[in-house]
């Protein structure tokens, strides 16, 4: 992989387990349960902001921002669309300033403890999760550089001997003038 691949895939993946681990710390905190679709949303948007931050190199203070903003998202988007859904429970969404003109979204004390404890937990994962697994293909690729691929000898046909009684005979001395050299026994002369 290249390292633009590196980044797209570290600012991406930091992106959506933010969004799906803020959703799940909203629900666990008393929020209502969010659509699959605000969700996916949610991720879809944070995802080119999470590729800008994360950078070259892994590090654990640009995966909290995109953790963070992914966090904040999330809940900005969730009590935006909180009134679409009028049988879900939201009242911690909302809080009225010392005007009175318009409710904010800022959420309580759980809420925000909730979403920072996820945000701690995800940053956590990821940046010990990259480097795990960075050092685990270097492991792999060790192993695999001093592996010696070692092919197995190639058969050697044996001679086959047949299993009767093998005899010594003594040498004979050939002491006689004739030759009996000529062609093979299978060529025949046509003359």
């Amino acid at each position: 992989m290249t390292p633009r691949h590196v980044r797209a895939l570290r600012g991406t993946a930091a992106a959506w387990v933010a969004t799906v681990v803020a959703a799940t710390a909203h629900t666990l905190a008393g929020g209502g349960a969010p659509a699959p679709s605000l969700v996916a949303a949610v991720g879809i948007l944070a995802a080119p902001f999470g590729v800008a931050v994360v950078g070259r190199r892994l590090s654990a203070w640009r995966i909290g921002a995109v953790v963070l903003a992914g966090q904040a998202l999330f809940h900005l988007a969730f009590a935006i669309t909180a009134g679409a859904d009028p049988s879900a429970p939201h009242s911690h969404h909302t809080m009225v300033l010392a005007g009175g003109i318009a409710p904010v979204a800022l959420p309580d004390a759980p809420m925000v403890l909730a979403h920072a404890l996820a945000a701690l937990a995800t940053v956590a994962g990821l940046y010990g999760g990259e480097r795990m697994l960075r050092a685990l293909g270097r492991g792999i690729r060790s192993v695999l550089a001093r592996a010696r691929v070692v092919l197995p000898a190639p058969p050697v046909p044996a001679l086959v001997t047949p299993d009767r009684e093998r005899t010594i005979r003594p040498a004979r001395a050939v002491l006689s003038g004739l030759s009996r050299r000529g062609p093979p026994a299978f060529v025949t002369a046509t003359h």
